[in-house]
């Protein structure tokens, strides 16, 4: 059971999967908030929503800080069959889906982050590492705001193997890597793409490098060499549906 604390990612998780969230409680000063919403759409389906009377002072305004104005019991999301995430791309002839894969992706507020953007650009889904790679829980549920409801995501043993697969599904699989002399500005969203993308430290293993179709790098305009991964999947999702 995960404990969320972001009332916009429990009110995606009330829209999407109801019957996961098992219990809301709010704080009885807090009023206009978006917990507020929480409680009475939570009340509306039934959920379990309780109100602690939290005491004024210090002490009070610490616990707050700590806590914040409320949280909710859910149930974690699922990962889907790899095949059922290849599956959903657009069914126009002419518009064209992007999914994401991670690779090795260890920091949580850096996943929580990514779910958030994938969410915000439409992506058709994550592609997830099984080891080395941050869960889903809590921390990345919040900072998803909403975004791990909306987005479906598969774990993977192999990334290689995957890779392999989103081929045979007819999608084509572009990798960052900063040595590469190809810019991903310079890519359009003429077909499907996956985006992938290296972990914190290391970036891409040499064996995902090997099976991208082509490798992209995102130079700086600017005098700061570099972003970490949420920053930089940012940038590479710009250009690519924007460019």
């Amino acid at each position: 059971m995960l404990e969320l604390r972001n009332p916009h990612s429990v009110l995606a998780t009330l829209a999407v999967r109801p019957k996961a969230v098992r219990s809301v409680r709010v704080t009885s000063h807090q009023t206009g908030t978006p917990w507020d919403e929480v409680a009475r759409l939570a009340a509306s389906k039934s959920i379990t929503v309780s109100v602690g009377r939290a005491e004024p002072g210090p002490k009070h305004r610490r616990d707050t800080e700590r806590t914040g104005a409320g949280s909710a019991r859910i149930e974690p999301p699922s990962p889907v069959p790899l095949g059922r995430l290849w599956k959903s791309a657009p069914s126009s002839d002419t518009e064209f889906g992007i999914w994401l894969a991670l690779d090795q992706v260890q920091d949580p507020q850096n996943l929580g982050a990514i779910f958030r953007l994938a969410g915000f650009f439409g992506i058709c889904g994550i592609v997830l590492t099984k080891d080395k790679s941050a869960p889903v829980n809590a921390t990345v549920c919040d900072v998803a705001t909403g975004g791990v409801e909306h987005v479906a995501f598969a774990i993977v043993s192999n990334l290689t193997q995957a890779l392999q697969q989103a081929k045979k599904a007819d999608l084509w699989t572009l990798g960052t890597c900063e040595r590469s002399d190809a810019s991903i500005r310079d890519i359009r969203a003429d077909r499907h793409w996956v985006l992938v993308m290296g972990n914190e430290g290391d970036g891409l293993r040499r064996l995902t490098r090997e099976n991208c179709d082509s490798l992209v790098s995102l130079p700086a305009i600017g005098r700061v060499p570099s972003l970490n991964v949420a920053a930089a999947t940012s940038a590479c999702l710009t250009a690519l549906t924007m460019g």
